[in-house]
């Protein structure tokens, strides 16, 4: 069983240049959003799979670039997990799920990865801010922590 653990060592990490939203091709495919959710709205910038890769967006609005909109973005695509924003620190966004009983034990360690790597590469898409920390109660599948975008490096865009 694998389990989550969170990177609280923000020393040690080397400063990696955020990617650059323009640079991905208009040809990138559509990423869908929930079923049964307005399809109007587009807030993330990511959409991470279990085969190690993540998909642009490319209908978000750059404008719309904010914690509260993402974080709105991010409940939407998983209406079992409701993240909120704490508050917002230097270089770090602090938030919370209060009822993770589903994230912790329910959706397994692939879904509990791939949940967290959506919130880590959506929120580090914000101006400054390079690590998320996420408080929940530990599951078997993720506990709480710190993370950054080099925690999921392995999750490489689709060109």
């Amino acid at each position: 069983m694998l389990s989550l653990l969170a990177c609280n060592n923000k020393a040690k990490e080397a400063p990696k240049e955020q990617d650059n939203l323009d640079s991905y091709p208009d040809s990138l495919a559509i990423v869908p959003l929930v079923p049964g959710s307005n399809p109007e709205t587009k807030l993330f910038v990511w959409k991470t799979s279990p085969d190690y890769t993540r998909e642009y967006n490319r209908n978000f609005k750059p404008e719309i670039l904010d914690a509260d909109s993402l974080i709105k973005g991010i409940n939407e695509m998983n209406e079992q997990v409701l993240l909120e924003k704490v508050k917002m620190s230097g270089d770090t966004i602090y938030t919370e799920i209060k009822n993770s009983q589903y994230l912790g034990n329910q959706m397994g360690s692939t879904g509990a990865e791939i949940y967290v790597a959506d919130v880590v590469l959506n929120l580090t898409e914000l101006p400054g801010i390079k690590y998320v920390n996420i408080q929940m109660q530990e599951g078997s599948h993720v506990q709480p922590g710190t993370w950054s975008k080099k925690n999921f490096e392995k999750y490489k865009p689709i060109q």
